[in-house]
């Protein structure tokens, strides 16, 4: 069984669409009560003895956090991306949805300050991301995704199954921040912002050559419509008669 922690804006709505079609016993852990992506909405450990009961072939989503002590360490994946572009689609999505209404109001808010980092810590502590990603079986680059998806295949020892578009993918983007719009006081403001998330890029992806080893030309198999309808139908299933009554209480 493998644990894919979902980053928020690496890329993880496209993949988890892979991972259902490749596994159709794979759990995709949606919100709880709560819901967002406080540490209030985490997975917990009754939750997750009661999800292994389906014996589910993998686990995934934004609650399914590194720092969680009950989770096993064996076959950890997730996504990372460059934090700069990461951090600029979050306030480019939160300013869409009306949450912030401009950068300076997001450079303010220390809660996406180093957004990786906590994520996988549980808390902006560099050097317990650092232990806790060498234990990740996996860990592809959202800035070569294609790469990402063909070193997988190997890491796994399987053929996924997938659509080549990308999911969650913003098409009417012309009116986006971009890094380049920025002054130079606030482009160092971002950098400043993300400074752990930037030495987590670099040592965990950067400095891991394996994915030059592999196409950009993504290489795994097109599902049928069938398949697709299947398990568009499988999913919803999970959800309503598994997921939700264990996290929905």
């Amino acid at each position: 069984m493998f644990l894919f922690t979902h980053i928020e804006k690496c890329a993880g709505t496209s993949f988890n669409e892979i991972l259902s079609l490749t596994y159709p016993r794979y759990i995709h852990i949606t919100k709880n009560k709560y819901g967002g992506n406080e540490k209030r909405n985490d997975l917990t450990d009754v939750q997750f003895k009661k999800i292994l009961r389906f014996y589910p072939s993998g686990i995934g989503g934004h609650s399914v956090r590194p720092y969680l002590e009950f989770l096993p360490k064996a076959k950890r994946i997730t996504f990372l991306r460059e934090p700069i572009a990461r951090y600029i689609s979050q306030y480019n999505h939160l300013k869409d949805t009306g949450w912030v209404h401009s950068i300076d109001e997001f450079f303010k808010n220390e809660f996406y300050y180093d957004f990786i980092t906590k994520k996988i810590a549980g808390e902006n502590d560099y050097k317990n991301a650092e232990l806790l990603l060498a234990y990740f079986h996996f860990i592809g680059n959202t800035n070569e995704y294609n790469k990402s998806l063909n070193y997988l295949q190997d890491v796994l020892n399987i053929k996924l199954i997938g659509k080549s578009e990308q999911k969650n993918q913003r098409k009417h983007n012309t009116n986006y921040l971009k890094y380049s719009d920025l002054s130079e006081s606030q482009k160092l403001k971002v950098e400043e912002n993300n400074k752990n998330d930037i030495k987590l890029y670099e040592n965990f992806v950067l400095k891991n050559n394996q994915l030059n080893n592999y196409s950009d030309k993504i290489n795994f198999k097109e599902p049928s419509a069938l398949r697709v309808k299947l398990i568009r139908k499988l999913n919803k299933y999970k959800k309503e008669k598994i997921i939700n009554p264990i996290r929905l209480v």
